[in-house]
């Protein structure tokens, strides 16, 4: 799609996540400076840059129990954490702010220069193991117009991992008004849970349903897999779990596996312009 062409300067892109150490204020947060929270997080981003990876999402994957909204603390450490980041690397980055906080996203993204932001739960409500998850839609889109964020693009999950939809409607349905009604500029498609494999079925529904809308596929994608869902059906990936070591969510990136999950990508890109 020509968004994500213009965003990331290629089409297909990896977009890789930066899965933060605990934060202040979070239950795991054990006193680590903000430094070295910071300088973890540069380094595997740098990691992932330096080996493929197109753009990046910083997000404060290890709070868990995340929160609905988040406290003042959390957005000044992702606020500091995400500048660093931009402020070393070239590619464009993004802000997801864990339960499905789309406010102090895109006011994070402001403040750091983020070209988007990814809202787990944006559209429908949804029961997942923190409550209920209600629409922040129509919340974001004032905010995002009140500080002239327009730039910052939402790209919405829908059916989300780790989360039931009350709506009980198809996954198209739920695309088609997360992007008619819900103004996102982009729609994500997942497995059931972080580093759940995607099904491909649920991703071509989509496509086929809502052809021109930009599509990406959120979690569980591998170097393996990869050609399930590139170069038809989608046009760009999240992907986080496949690029640590041995494949698990906690641990460090590797290179390696950067590299070939890159080198995989591209010729889903070379296919694609035959």
């Amino acid at each position: 799609m020509k968004m994500f062409e213009e965003m990331f300067g290629k089409k297909l892109p990896i977009i890789g996540v930066v899965h933060l150490q605990p934060l202040p204020g979070a239950p795991r947060y054990e006193g680590m400076a903000m430094k070295e929270i910071s300088r973890i997080a540069v380094e595997e981003a740098t990691i992932m840059v330096e080996n493929g990876i197109d753009g990046l999402i910083v997000e404060n994957f290890r709070d868990m129990m995340f929160k609905k909204r988040v406290g003042p603390e959390t957005v000044a450490a992702m606020t500091y954490i995400a500048f660093e980041v931009a402020s070393r690397l070239s590619v464009p980055i993004g802000l997801c702010v864990l339960q499905s906080d789309a406010i102090s996203a895109l006011a994070i993204a402001k403040a750091v220069g983020g070209k988007f932001i990814r809202v787990p739960y944006y559209t429908e409500t949804y029961i997942v193991d923190a409550g209920t998850m209600e629409s922040v839609a129509a919340d974001a889109l004032r905010f995002r117009k009140m500080i002239e964020a327009g730039d910052v693009k939402i790209f919405a999950d829908v059916h989300i991992k780790h989360g039931y939809s009350l709506s009980r409607r198809s996954i198209e349905e739920s695309a088609e008004d997360a992007y008619e009604r819900g103004l996102a500029d982009a729609i994500i498609v997942t497995g059931k849970k972080t580093g759940g494999k995607t099904k491909p079925e649920d991703v071509e529904a989509v496509r086929n349903y809502l052809p021109d809308v930009p599509l990406i596929v959120g979690s569980g994608v591998t170097q393996e897999n990869l050609s399930e869902y590139f170069p038809k059906l989608c046009d760009a990936v999240i992907v986080g779990t496949s690029l640590k070591k041995d494949g698990k969510t906690e641990g460090p990136i590797d290179p390696e596996r950067v590299r070939q999950f890159s080198k995989s990508m591209e010729k889903c890109r070379k296919e694609l312009d035959r």
